[in-house]
């Protein structure tokens, strides 16, 4: 195969592929993190590269990538990394806007929890043993474990053989006198005494779509000692979950590949907390993983063919523990990694965790928790009966899908006020210039466009009214949020029609399954007692806003409740408390899950939702009056 040869000026790397490679595989291949959303399918736009000489060396402009680019944007030799394949030499530039920062990311890595007694299933048992003599022949393992049988009062004592392997030297070594740490009846380790010898540690983790969030926490007392986190690095291969899967099918060397990135992610990120708090990585016994069922089987390394097709069917549900080095996972040699089970397709094991957090199975009270991502699982429910279902959101919310949506970086607008007169007032994450809008500054726009009547109820600007700020930019329509003498990218920073569509959909899909899970459990607004939600998203939101538009059910401010991430803290739970496991797994049997894919009414449902705030205004009567205070007809 002819090789030909790529020089990134931006980063002053010259590689040499074969020809016949994308630009998005030369800039995976040189090391270099960008963001695409849709898995290199040309669909999202965002992976915009320059190219500075040769163009005559790339394939031709595709169909995807005229739909993309202005005249302009052509004329400056703008092209799309995943389209533009490469026939001979080229130089390219690779803009700074497009590729993955996590400088000043606003992530919420804690969140609400129940209080537990902690009671994990690692403990640490001190014992001496009798030494060997020719009236006592015994093995050593044998010496072992009738000293344990007597201890914890069972016979039933597993053992592994690296660790019989390990133990005529260490018994020695330690003069008899040791510490045996045990996983319930399992030995993982034994150990001197003395040093740190009440310090066991324990590791959990939320293997979110788009950011992985890590715990350190001391199992002697629950305390979080660290705390750290990171993007998931999987985000190269799509920002949705079904782009990722449709790569991983292409073949068990792909599916390998994410399930090593996140292996490598989550090693790194265990490196980084122990060097937080000090901790030798030897003292973590076990690892406790959650995330939603596609991140869960990537974790594994199981194939995701049909978990990605109707009918959405997982390799596994329930709970799976099983040694770390079987993963390739950083710890002490024999630590456990325990991953929580799912409750069904897409509904996974970080919304058992949610619902463990809150404590929605054990409330009286109906409760709706809702944990806003880009599949979005929604509870209604309470003790008697929880209904789940999972809303197809996308990442729009998360700043993809969207002209200038970014994550919640640093140059991300986080926080936009319209006033009537059109004007723009934005909070900026570092105070710094902007160079894009937040999934909840998207939130804030589109109330405040529509409450002052700059956009009607589908959504499209009022191109009729005298404001500066509703602007044509080639055959788009948009609303300038930033002026490009205010922005660091030398550019508008715009809203577009199609951009507040994409924001119209997905609540739309969350609203819907509400409406449907809420029709399931046979309860109405009025009986919801209050919402929890949950999520990093969900703690940017302003809740005033998202009723306006139609995100949440219309219920009084004082009983909505933004409760982080709970995800992580139902992990937490679970690793520090046996009671808080067997409520995870009761939580996965309970919980009834619908497929609003197949629901009757879904289409229903969803079509009523596109509308700003539904298309039965009636069900949002504060956001009524509140269009009647600014003088502005909700039939508009």
């Amino acid at each position: 195969m002819r090789m030909v040869k790529v020089i990134i000026k931006s980063d002053n790397i010259i590689i040499d592929v074969e020809k016949g490679v994308t630009l998005l595989q030369v800039i995976r291949k040189a090391g270099i993190d960008i963001a695409i959303e849709c898995g290199g399918f040309g669909v999202c736009g965002k992976d915009r590269v320059i190219v500075l000489d040769g163009q005559q060396n790339l394939t031709p402009l595709t169909n995807a990538e005229f739909r993309h680019f202005s005249k302009d944007d052509i004329s400056k030799g703008y092209r799309l990394a995943c389209q533009a394949k490469v026939l001979g030499d080229v130089i390219i530039l690779v803009p700074e806007e497009i590729r993955i920062k996590e400088r000043g990311r606003r992530v919420v890595s804690q969140g609400f929890m129940q209080k537990i007694e902690v009671n994990p299933f690692i403990r640490k048992i001190e014992i001496m043993l009798p030494e060997p003599t020719l009236e006592d022949q015994r093995a050593d393992l044998d010496r072992l474990l009738d000293t344990l049988r007597n201890v914890l009062n069972t016979d039933n004592i597993d053992v592994d053989l690296d660790l019989i392997r390990d133990l005529p030297i260490k018994l020695r070594a330690y003069n008899w006198h040791l510490n045996v740490i045990l996983w319930g009846n399992k030995i993982i380790s034994i150990e001197p005494i003395g040093g740190l010898t009440r310090d066991i540690y324990g590791v959990t983790v939320d293997i979110g779509t788009s950011k992985i969030v890590v715990h350190l926490v001391d199992l002697m007392n629950g305390e979080i000692r660290a705390v750290d986190f990171d993007e998931n690095p999987q985000l190269a291969y799509g920002a949705d979950i079904m782009s990722r899967m449709t790569y991983a099918d292409k073949g068990p060397e792909n599916l390998r590949e994410l399930h090593d990135l996140v292996i490598n992610a989550i090693n790194n990120l265990i490196g980084r907390v122990c060097k937080k708090a000090g901790v030798p990585l030897g003292k973590i016994y076990e690892i406790v993983v959650v995330g939603n069922t596609a991140m869960h089987h990537f974790f594994l390394n199981l194939p995701t063919k049909y978990l990605g097709r109707s009918p959405f069917t997982p390799v596994v549900e329930k709970t799976l523990s099983f040694r770390a080095r079987e993963l390739g996972l950083r710890g002490n040699p024999g630590a456990m990694v325990t991953v929580l089970p799912n409750i069904a397709g897409f509904v996974g094991a970080d919304a058992v965790a949610d619902v463990l957090a809150t404590g929605v199975i054990d409330r009286k009270d109906i409760t709706l928790l809702i944990d806003i991502g880009t599949n979005s699982e929604i509870f209604v429910g309470n003790s008697e009966e929880i209904i789940a279902c999972s809303a197809p959101s996308g990442p729009a919310f998360e700043g993809a899908q969207t002209r200038f949506g970014m994550k919640a970086i640093e140059g991300a607008i986080e926080r936009v006020e319209i006033d009537g007169d059109g004007e723009v007032k934005y909070e900026v994450i570092g105070d710094v210039k902007p160079r894009g809008i937040t999934g909840s500054a998207m939130i804030d726009i589109v109330a405040g466009l529509f409450k002052n009547g700059f956009i009607d109820r589908r959504g499209k600007l009022r191109k009729d009214l005298n404001n500066k700020r509703i602007r044509r930019y080639g055959e788009e329509w948009g609303y300038v949020i930033a002026w490009a003498h205010e922005t660091s990218i030398d550019k508008d920073i715009v809203v577009f029609e199609r951009d507040i569509t994409e924001i119209m959909l997905a609540k739309a899909a969350i609203f819907s399954g509400i409406s449907i899970a809420m029709s399931t459990r046979r309860v109405d607004v009025k009986d919801i007692n209050e919402i929890f939600v949950a999520g990093s998203f969900g703690n940017h939101i302003d809740p005033v806003n998202a009723k306006i538009i139609g995100l949440i059910p219309d219920i009084p401010n004082d009983r909505i409740r933004f409760v982080g991430n709970t995800a992580i803290m139902g992990a937490d739970m679970a690793l520090l408390s046996g009671e808080a496991r067997a409520k995870a797994e009761e939580i996965a049997r309970r919980v009834k899950y619908i497929e609003l894919s197949a629901h009757p009414l879904f289409q229903k449902e969803f079509y009523s939702a596109i509308y700003i705030p539904h298309r039965d205004i009636d069900k949002f009567p504060t956001v009524k009056e509140l269009l009647k205070a600014h003088n502005y007809s909700p039939n508009a």
